[in-house]
Order: structure tokens, then sequence, then C-alpha cells
């Protein structure tokens, strides 16, 4: 048995120990990533995401720290690239599920007699042979989170979608917009974005981890916009130094990030507001904000510091903050809206996670999430791994028992948390064609994914939501 097939079995021991703890795999990237540093030469960062097609701030910044949080929650001691090797090589030899570890690097390390010798190569062949024949018939399932990893073969193109954004993010002064009800692939898409600009530094920011506030106040939340940019580029933040109270929140912030960010930079930049939405609660700072980020894009039009930047907006909603259409972000650049997954995409993501969807079963599940990305990943995960059969999926879809409980729990809990929403998504479940509800409150609840909006009305965006919520409301 080569090194090789040695480290298979390490990853897919310690991929064990990850699903028993989380419920979910390591994903493609983190297997990755693994298998590099617990190399006798390890390879940088940058060389992994060099040689991998990725960004290498994408790996630095985002992937490794949750990787290696959740490897020192799997051996109980603190692991880091640097020490990954000895501590979970260490790990692994104490558990008793290890010995074929044992007896594999036996036969590649110790001097013993031709049948010894013999009878272990013979023992670990046909473990290398079990190991080899599930890794090519049992798809590496992931367990379905917020976005899909970047080289994980669960993901669905959105052509033309991703080919358009990719040209424009490599354009001077580009601005791209993302926009989406939540959990329909926005942050999946923003990161092949960042991916695709190898070699450009990128900053993601996302106003849903921000306190409230911070988000209602316009200095704290410039401030904090310097701060984490700076950061993030691992430049000391000079907040202090450059801010002015004299002229203003707006002006000094705009200062700092031409004077102190851009012109400390040779390269584009990338800055990736996630849920940007999230500011429109706060009206006259939303109104304030955005105005300064439809002034930074006019700046790169014709300032060779601010062509340096390009913007992403992630938008779960339009706005419903009044904002005068010279200074709004929002009507230039480069808009992409997230529509669900057609019945094709479900069956590519079924064969591709070892299904094969039969016509009635395709259309049952269409019906039921409408094409909802998450939904659509959730249903197929438990189907692949043999938790439920397909008649129980659609039985207790709607249920308590059912395998979309949890989802559906989260949204009541919103939607019990806000009256007058509550009141408004019980007026559009007693209504079978689309209706008007307050305007305010139809974006919210389109945010949510709960229900659909065209030409300022709105429906039950799918039958789970219906079924569920007609009960429960």
């Amino acid at each position: 048995m080569s090194i090789d097939d040695i480290n298979i079995i390490r990853l897919n021991k310690i991929d064990q120990l990850v699903q028993e703890k989380t419920g979910h795999s390591l994903t493609n990237l983190q297997r990755l990533i693994l298998s590099e540093c617990w190399q006798t030469s390890r390879k940088t960062y940058e060389e992994i995401a060099a040689q991998n097609n990725y960004s290498g701030s994408y790996i630095q910044q985002r992937v490794a720290p949750t990787l290696w949080h959740l490897m020192s929650e799997i051996a109980g001691t603190k692991v880091t690239k640097s020490n990954c090797r000895g501590v979970l090589y260490g790990y692994l030899e104490a558990l008793p599920a290890s010995d074929i570890l044992e007896q594999s690097e036996q036969a590649l390390t110790l001097n013993k007699g031709p049948a010894s010798a013999a009878n272990d190569l013979t023992k670990t062949s046909v473990e290398k042979q079990s190991v080899n024949q599930a890794l090519k018939v049992q798809p590496l399932l992931e367990f379905p989170t917020e976005s899909v990893p970047l080289n994980s073969p669960f993901y669905i193109r959105r052509d033309p979608y991703e080919l358009n954004c990719f040209q424009q993010i490599m354009y001077p002064g580009a601005l791209i917009r993302l926009k989406a009800p939540r959990q329909m692939g926005k942050t999946s898409l923003m990161n092949r974005i960042i991916a695709h600009a190898k070699g450009y530094p990128s900053v993601v920011l996302n106003f849903q981890q921000t306190e409230q506030s911070v988000l209602s106040d316009l200095g704290k939340l410039l401030r904090w916009l310097c701060a984490n940019i700076s950061r993030q580029l691992k430049l000391a933040p000079a907040l202090d130094e450059c801010w002015d109270d004299d002229i203003g929140s707006k002006m000094s912030c705009t200062l700092y990030i031409e004077e102190y960010i851009l012109d400390a930079i040779d390269t584009p930049l990338i800055l990736a507001i996630e849920e940007s939405s999230e500011l429109f609660e706060h009206g006259d700072v939303s109104s304030e904000f955005f105005s300064m980020l439809r002034t930074w894009h006019e700046y790169t039009k014709h300032q060779d510091a601010w062509k340096k930047l390009r913007l992403i907006l992630v938008q779960s909603t339009e706005s419903y903050v009044p904002l005068n259409i010279n200074q709004s972000p929002f009507n230039v650049g480069v808009e992409v809206a997230l529509t669900p997954f057609t019945l094709a995409q479900v069956n590519l993501l079924a064969e591709r996670s070892g299904l094969t969807l039969d016509h009635s079963t395709g259309e049952r599940l269409m019906s039921l999430l409408a094409g909802h990305p998450y939904l659509i990943r959730l249903a197929l995960y438990h189907l692949a791994k043999g938790t439920i059969t397909c008649e129980q999926l659609f039985i207790t879809a709607s249920t308590d028992e059912g395998i979309f409980s949890d989802h559906l729990h989260r949204h009541l809990w919103n939607l019990q948390q806000q009256a007058g929403l509550c009141i408004a998504f019980r007026q559009v479940l007693n209504q079978v064609e689309p209706t008007r509800i307050a305007q305010k409150q139809a974006f919210k609840l389109h945010s949510m994914g709960l229900v659909t909006l065209e030409q300022n009305q709105v429906q039950v965006s799918c039958d789970l939501y219906r079924q569920y919520f007609i009960e429960y409301l």
C-alpha cells in the first residue's frame, strides 16, 4: 500500500469523525488542504491556491481558519497548519479503529520476512481495493450549508450569469449586483467570482453579522468598514490619523479608502458586501451609505486610483429605501438576479449525487420545493444517503418529523418575532392567486424566500411553505 493510499485512509477516518461530530462531511477543499499540509514538504496557502485554481486570500482567510478550528475540536487540542501532521497522526494512532493505519505503515517501514510481508501486503491490498471501490461508486456527499465549496461537484453553474460576472470583474471599476432571496446561491456565486480573479486581494463583509448599533449609526458603520478592510488586507488600521470630523464621516471614509487602502496596493481590490439589504432597515444611514458607494463607482470612471476598486453587492431583495436615481448604486453596473433551479438542473444535481429521478418524482419535487436550491440539495442529500425514501420525504415534508423541519422552524420563529409580517404572510397564504400587500412587508417576505414577487404582487413561493405555514401560523 502506497503512502497516497494511507493518506486516503487517514482522510476518510478524519471525515468519518467530522461527520459524527457535525453531521456533515469535510468539503473537497478542506480535504485538499489537509492532504497538502501534512506532507513532509508543506506547501504554503498561496502554492495550494495557485496549483488548484483558488484565491489565496479565500483559503487563508476563510477556509483554513474554519478547518483548523474544526480539527482542534476533533483532536481535543489546538491544531494549526504547522502542527497538523504530528497532532492528527498521533490522534488517529490512538484510536482502536486506526489499526489499519498501523498495519499499513508496518508493511512499508519494518524489515519483515517474505512470508510475513506477503501476508500484510495481501491484507492491505484488499483494504485498498475496498477504499478505492467505495470512492468510485459512492460520491462523497456534502451536507448542504449556506454556500457550496469552490471545487464541489454539487455546484450547479448558472450560465450565462457566471461567464458574464467573470468577464465583468476583470474590468476597471466593475460593479456587480447579485440579487436573490436567501439560500438561492448568491454567496456561492460571489466566491467563484472572487476565485476567478485570482491574484486580486479581496475583502468580504457581511452586514448580517454586524451589530445593529453599528448599522444604525453612519459614523460607526464607516469606521467599521475601514477597520475591517484594513485588517483583512493585513494593514494596521489608521482611522484616528485619517478621520476628520470637520469634513464628515463620508468624506473621511472616502479619503481613507483612496489614500490609505488603494494607494497601498498595486493590484485591483475586490470589495464584496454580503446581505447589503440589511441596511435598508436604517433609512437615513442606508441612503448616505449607498450614495457614497455610487460616488465611488463614479470615481472609477475617471480617477486612476479608484479604477482599482471592484464592487460586489449581494442583496436579498429590492431596496425599499427611497434613493435619488443619481445617487443609487442599484441602477448601475451589472445586475444578476438568480432564479430557482430548473427541472434539468435538479436532475443534473441528482445524477451527481448518485441518484436517478424518474419523471414523476422530479415533477413532484419541483412542485413541492419550486426549485429552491438549498431545499433541493437537502432533499437529494438525504435521498442519496438513504436516510429517507421518496415517499417518506413527500409524506413528512411539511411536518416536524420531516427533513425540512429545522429550516421551517427558523422561518416560523422569525415570522413570530414580527407581528405585522406574520399577519401579511397569513394574508398571502389565504390567497390562491397573486395578491398585493404593503411594499416593505412584501420585500421582507421575498428576502426570506417565502414569496415570489412580480409586478408588486406576491405569492407563496412553494407548496412546502403553503402546507406548513397554513397550519402553524
